[in-house]
């Protein structure tokens, strides 16, 4: 099992008393917009968090006692480049965030990816107007590497801009 403690920070297998309340609280995609096989495989997904799964590390954010959020390295095979990893990371409360929480679990699950699974390249996408999470992989080394253009659907409008964040192994391991 991996389970990767930092300052304030445990990145960590969700519970099996865990599951429900990450299905409830797991914003991307709402559960209410998910169909009865999309629940089923998330919740496969979460019963099997805490190691390596095929394509993805998928992790239980703990902070200070509480679980706050989700993380995920997500390797999808034919998708990406062998040694290319991305990131999906969710605290689900407002009152988590602008606190460091979403900083160093980036950082901590980015080493992670770096010195236990070999990754050559870690990069991330957020969406073009939120300021806090760009902020963030900016800090930690993340080069900003362009927009792409109507990435992501949104139930209120058209698709959503995101910005594209990547890191070399070269360049974390010098930052």
């Amino acid at each position: 099992m991996i389970e990767i403690r930092g300052d304030h920070v445990l990145l960590r297998g969700f519970r099996p008393e865990e599951v429900a309340v990450a299905l409830e609280r797991m914003q991307t995609p709402p559960a209410t917009e998910m169909d009865e096989a999309a629940t089923a495989e998330r919740r496969e997904r979460l019963e099997r968090s805490g190691e390596r799964n095929g394509w993805e590390i998928m992790l239980a954010v703990e902070a200070d006692g509480r679980l706050v959020g989700d993380v995920q390295g997500r390797c999808p095979r034919f998708a990406l480049p062998p040694g290319v990893w991305e990131l999906g990371i969710e605290l689900w409360d407002a009152a988590d965030r602008g606190r460091g929480i979403g900083r160093e679990t980036v950082a901590l699950l980015s080493s992670h990816l770096f010195d236990g699974e070999n990754a050559i390249r870690v990069q991330a996408t957020t969406d073009v107007d939120n300021v806090s999470m760009r902020r963030v992989l900016e800090v930690l080394g993340f080069d900003f590497e362009g927009v792409l253009h109507g990435f992501m659907p949104d139930a209120a409008g058209p698709p959503r801009d995101y910005a594209m964040y990547g890191v070399t192994r070269g360049a974390w391991g010098a930052r």
